[in-house]
C-alpha cells in the first residue's frame, strides 16, 4: 500500500513538473514579453534593457528552472501588470476562489445525487434517459458559454444578478451555477453505476426474493 502511495505521489509531481513545462513554453511562445511590457514605438534599446532586467535574455530552460525554483520557495516575483509583488495579488484572490469551488462543489452534488439516484432506480426508463441526456448536455456546453447565457438571460434580460464582483452573495450565484452544472454529469453517471452496482448485488437481490 505503502508503495502504491508512493507511486502515485511520484507520477503526480511528474505530471504537475510535465504541465508547468509545458504552460511556461505556451507563454514563451506566445510572443516576446519584453516587447509587451515596453509597449508599441518602444525603442530597441529600452527592449534589450528590459529583457536583462527580467532575464527574458537568457536560455528558456535556464528562465525555467529559475522560475520553477522561485516557485517552490514562495516567490512568484513582480507582476507585470500591477506592478507589485505577485505573492499578495495571489493570496488576495485565494479566499473567494476557494469559497467559490465549495459552492460549486456544494451544487454539483446537490443536482448529481438525486439525479444519479433517480437515474439508477428507474434504470432504461424517461427519467433515466432525461438525465444521460442533461448529463450529455452538461459536458457538452462549454461552460464559457454556458456562463455567458446566464449573464445573458439574468444580468442583461432580467437584471437580476451582478455581471462580476465578489462583495454579496449574488456575485457568486451565476459562477456557481455555471462551474457547478459542468461538474455535475460526472458525479451524476458515478453515482448512477455505483447505485446500479448495489442494486443487482446478490443481497440485494436475496433481500427482494424473500419480499
Amino acid at each position: 500500500m505503502g508503495g502504491y502511495i508512493l507511486k502515485r505521489l511520484g507520477l503526480a509531481v511528474l505530471v504537475a513538473l510535465a504541465v508547468s513545462m509545458i504552460a511556461f513554453l505556451l507563454l514563451r511562445l506566445s510572443g516576446d514579453p519584453a516587447i509587451a511590457i515596453a509597449g508599441e514605438g518602444a525603442r530597441s534599446e529600452d527592449i534589450e534593457l528590459i529583457r536583462k532586467t527580467y532575464g527574458f535574455d537568457r536560455p528558456l530552460p535556464v528562465q525555467y528552472a529559475d522560475w520553477l525554483g522561485k516557485t517552490l520557495r514562495g516567490d512568484f516575483g513582480e507582476s507585470i501588470y500591477f506592478k507589485q509583488p505577485a505573492a499578495p495579488l495571489i493570496f488576495a484572490k485565494l479566499g473567494t476562489t476557494m469559497v467559490l469551488g465549495l459552492l460549486s462543489l456544494a451544487f454539483a452534488l446537490a443536482i448529481s445525487i438525486p439525479l444519479g439516484v433517480a437515474a439508477a432506480i428507474y434504470r432504461n426508463g424517461w427519467i433515466d434517459r432525461l438525465c444521460l441526456a442533461l448529463a450529455v448536455l452538461g459536458q457538452a456546453l462549454p461552460n464559457f458559454f454556458f456562463a455567458l447565457l446566464l449573464i445573458m438571460l439574468f444580468s442583461i434580460t432580467l437584471r437580476a444578478l451582478p455581471v462580476s464582483g465578489s462583495d454579496t452573495w449574488q456575485h457568486f450565484v451565476m459562477p456557481t451555477i455555471a462551474l457547478g452544472y459542468y461538474a455535475a454529469p460526472a458525479f451524476m453517471r458515478l453515482i448512477r453505476a455505483g447505485m446500479i452496482e448495489v442494486l443487482e448485488a446478490d443481497y440485494i437481490r436475496t433481500a427482494r426474493a424473500k419480499g
